[in-house]
């Protein structure tokens, strides 16, 4: 067996999606005997490892690692998948999200082609038995996008997501690129870190090849629904490992900045938890506050969103001024 991707599938309770995950990528135009599938589940607790062991004894080409102990997030079997690869290649599928039919063979001979570190492709959001495309500043960019760094271009940090890209896996071990653990944004955080030591990156701006599931049933809620003290403060982690890492790189690119900072902002805000901690998160967040633009070009939103999001921004920011000095007079 000679593969040339690796797709890497994490896995947790997935006895409900993971046959429709995985025949999305067996049925693929590649062809199923150039792709190396390895799925590293996290102790579940369901039927999901009679299922993953009965496909691996059905299909070839499956290396499946099963885990002790639960780590509570992706990450730790992603890193694990990206050691225990053998492709030219890497590319990552989530349990319940789903490939269009020809995105490895797409992904891989454009890879190929540029002999890019990185290829990134646009997204479907999936909810309710309907498919939409993700919409966003490249839209507005050519077909395809060729950049020998991503300071060329930095919006294309809009796209954070790992499943919909393509990657040189002796790049991402050269460069030690890793996924954070525990701490959210760990997606955004293994892109910054590729995007900014990638030598040659491509984006197919018109070419949709993945399906990401949407849930939001209260029993089955993606993380990014769910906003409680425990993935706020994971939250909060991953947004400082990020800037830690620019800073580290002598990076800036304030556009991508000022949005992972609102997103950050509708998390405290939108978290269960106490006000306390809200406030407190505000003040270890003062100095980006002062530095965000309130002038920015918002590249995931329409124009008059960006200047309504702004708007609330330029409120926001006032009132945490405001609460800040109000915290500082109280605790002299």
């Amino acid at each position: 067996m000679n593969p040339k991707i690796s797709v890497i599938i994490p896995t947790y309770n997935a006895e409900k999606c993971f046959m429709n995950a995985f025949y999305s990528l067996y049925n693929q135009s590649f062809g199923y005997e150039n792709i190396e599938v390895i799925i590293i589940d996290d102790n579940s607790n369901d039927s999901t490892r009679d299922i993953l062991k009965d496909h691996s004894h059905r299909y070839e080409n499956i290396k499946l690692i099963l885990m002790e102990e639960n780590s509570g997030s992706p990450s730790k079997g992603r890193n694990i998948g990206i050691k225990e690869s053998s492709s030219e290649y890497i590319m990552f599928l989530d349990q319940d999200d789903l490939y269009k039919e020809d995105i490895c063979e797409k992904l891989y001979y454009t890879a190929k082609e540029y002999d890019a570190d990185i290829v990134n492709c646009r997204i479907y959001f999936s909810k309710n038995g309907k498919n939409i495309k993700e919409r966003n500043i490249l839209d507005e960019k050519d077909k395809i996008l060729k950049l020998n760094s991503i300071d060329e271009d930095p919006s294309l940090l809009i796209s954070t997501s790992i499943w919909n890209k393509i990657y040189k896996r002796s790049f991402l071990l050269e460069n030690n690129i890793k996924f954070a653990i525990n701490e959210l944004y760990e997606d955004t955080y293994f892109n910054v870190q590729a995007f900014i030591n990638a030598t040659k990156i491509i984006s197919l701006n018109d070419y949709y090849g993945l399906y990401y599931n949407i849930r939001e049933n209260e029993e089955d809620k993606s993380t990014s629904k769910t906003f409680n003290k425990e993935n706020l403060t994971k939250m909060y982690k991953g947004f400082k490992n990020i800037s830690n890492t620019l800073e580290k790189n002598g990076k800036s690119y304030p556009e991508f900045e000022s949005q992972t900072l609102m997103g950050l902002t509708k998390w405290i805000l939108l978290s269960d938890c106490e006000k306390e901690y809200k406030l407190k998160l505000f003040k270890e967040l003062e100095k980006y506050y002062k530095e965000y633009n309130l002038f920015i070009r918002l590249e995931n939103v329409s124009l008059i969103k960006n200047i309504l999001m702004n708007v609330f921004m330029k409120c926001e920011k006032l009132w945490i001024e405001n609460r800040i000095m109000f915290w500082r007079v109280m605790n002299k």
